[in-house]
């Protein structure tokens, strides 16, 4: 009996530890720069930052020592391609057609980039599907999107989205071939960051967040 009520009491005083900790580190932090995270007792967390290019983000978090670790709901970083290679029957260059599927969103909204062979290839392609010709062997290709009109803010100012990248295919054309591409935009993935066991310090009551862009650490408080 005696060694059942220490394994309770031992139990009892984890749960309330734990406990403790969530509502500790449960809350809003945010900084200067205009990052706010909000973590919740249930493993929950919310991110936004409203600079110039707006992001946010949603997951679980989960405590190991003095770091917290962030898996956000969405994994996928980049969109998927479709393609089909077609035989040409010249010797001319060879045609790139892009289709964009934007599901419910016009076309128009998106502007898709070319990179054959990891270098730019166009630097003003029309806005949604449109073809171009590369006189070029390509054996692989992907590309930049980029979402546009900018979205709005309360204040009335504007905020864009990043881009977002394809994943890349290899369909080793030469000439005499051509290629039908589909880009099959996750639109959600626009103003999304995504967060894979993002480690984020907890020091003093802060939390120590490291800037992906300027790779600088930003301290937020409550």
């Amino acid at each position: 009996m005696k060694n059942y009520c220490i394994v309770l009491i031992s139990i009892l005083f984890i749960l309330l530890s734990s406990c403790k900790q969530t509502i500790i580190i449960s809350g809003t932090y945010s900084d200067k720069n205009s990052h706010v995270f909000v973590f919740s007792k249930d493993s929950m967390f919310r991110y936004e930052y409203q600079g110039y290019c707006y992001s946010k983000s949603s997951g679980i978090w989960n405590k190991k020592g003095d770091f917290l670790y962030l898996n956000s709901f969405i994994q996928i970083e980049r969109t998927p391609l479709e393609y089909v290679k077609i035989k040409n029957n010249t010797d001319s260059a060879i045609i790139v057609r892009i289709e964009v599927n934007s599901q419910d969103k016009p076309q128009t909204d998106y502007i898709c980039w070319p990179f054959i062979n990891g270098k730019p290839c166009l630097f003003d392609p029309e806005r949604g599907s449109y073809s171009f010709k590369s006189e070029i062997p390509i054996n692989n290709i992907c590309f930049r999107i980029r979402k546009s009109p900018f979205i709005i803010r309360g204040t009335g100012s504007k905020m864009c989205y990043d881009d977002i990248e394809t994943e890349t295919i290899y369909p080793h054309l030469s000439v005499g071939e051509n290629l039908d591409v589909i880009v099959n935009v996750v639109d959600s993935l626009f103003g999304y960051t995504v967060f894979k066991d993002e480690k984020i310090e907890l020091k003093n009551g802060k939390i120590i967040f490291k800037n992906r862009e300027k790779k600088n650490k930003l301290y937020l408080k409550k």
